[in-house]
């Protein structure tokens, strides 16, 4: 199949779709790679990127916890003075 007829035909069929979809949940590997390739499209947009960290943190409240807990533990952990800490 060429790219052309690729990028005409997006899921055509809504068992393609299905069929994805079901490959992503069972295939740990596969489904990591999809979220990386996902989120490197988000951050490469800036309004993307808050339209993103928008809905996670509306949408998918235990990620938007998960990322907060992350950032505070590593805030807790941080020795620098709090005025010298974006310089690093």
């Amino acid at each position: 199949m060429e790219t052309s007829e690729i990028k005409n035909r997006p899921f055509q069929a809504k068992e393609d779709k299905e069929r994805l979809f079901q490959a992503l949940e069972d295939d740990e590997q596969l489904f990591k790679e999809a979220l990386e390739v996902m989120l490197t499209l988000v951050v490469s947009d800036p309004k993307l990127t808050v339209d993103v960290a928008d809905l996670i943190e509306s949408d998918f409240r235990n990620i938007y916890l998960a990322i907060m807990k992350i950032i505070a533990r590593e805030n807790s952990n941080d020795k620098s003075m709090s005025c010298c800490s974006d310089i690093t």
